[in-house]
């Protein structure tokens, strides 16, 4: 009886108050939906939030300012660029650009050319990796070695006075890997004071470098975005009379 009374009281309940009920459904069901597309719209927004921090890197610039750029596929012909850049920018010098327009006119340290000349300051301090590792020994080697001809040819007056470079051509460049290989010819025009004739003459010249190395994004910095490190190279320069 009790079970009777309990049932039948329920199909009362629920025979008088099926629109509340029903509405009540309704109502859950529209605040469900709301709440899952209040969770959905979310979710889009911070998928593109991450989307759009995953697709750029933020760089320190050199003076402290943090920018966010857009990342680029590492293509080799950027590598490629960048390497020519690197090497006919900054390795050729002249009797006037590394005298500071002839304010220094001898030198006896290697110190001292480094200190005159930023492309070469440059080239040593971001460009041959730690000096501490062995693998660089090579680099370090070459590098002192054409320090020392500058030297010798600023002693012997056989650096030309003023080099401008014209054009250039590349006669080698082999990537593999990470590493590459190259060797380019860079034609400039001279001007060299001849103190025999205690005159300026116009010549021509070339310059030829080889250099090889390798890439590593983690030796990355502001002068040298990829991490380009050179490890062997060799540099014939032009001297006065030379044609």
């Amino acid at each position: 009886m009790i079970e009777e009374t309990l049932s039948f009281k329920c199909e009362q309940f629920f025979g008088k108050n099926w629109k509340f009920l029903f509405w009540g459904f309704v109502v859950v069901i529209i605040v469900m939906c709301s709440s899952l597309y209040n969770i959905s719209n979310s979710m889009k927004s911070l998928e593109r939030i991450v989307l759009d921090n995953n697709s750029k890197v933020v760089f320190t610039t050199i003076d402290g300012r943090a920018i966010r750029v857009e990342k680029e596929p590492l293509k080799a012909e950027y590598l490629q660029q960048f390497v020519l850049s690197t090497l006919v920018n900054n390795f050729i010098v002249s009797r006037a650009s590394i005298t500071n327009d002839f304010q220094k006119n001898s030198f006896t340290q290697y110190s001292e050319i480094l200190d005159n000349s930023i492309g070469l300051g440059m080239i040593y301090k971001y460009y041959l990796g730690d000096k501490k590792d062995s693998d660089n020994k090579q680099a370090y080697g070459d590098f002192i070695s054409y320090l020392q001809w500058i030297l010798s040819a600023i002693a012997q007056d056989k650096l030309p006075e003023y080099i401008n470079i014209k054009s250039y051509k590349v006669n080698k460049y082999e990537y593999t890997g990470n590493s590459f290989s190259t060797t380019i010819e860079i034609e400039c025009s001279m001007l060299s004071y001849i103190i025999a004739k205690n005159q300026y003459i116009n010549q021509k010249g070339s310059v030829i470098i080889n250099a090889s190395g390798d890439f590593d994004l983690q030796r990355a910095s502001d002068f040298n975005p990829y991490g380009m490190r050179i490890q062997k190279f060799n540099i014939v320069m032009p001297t006065k009379g030379a044609k």
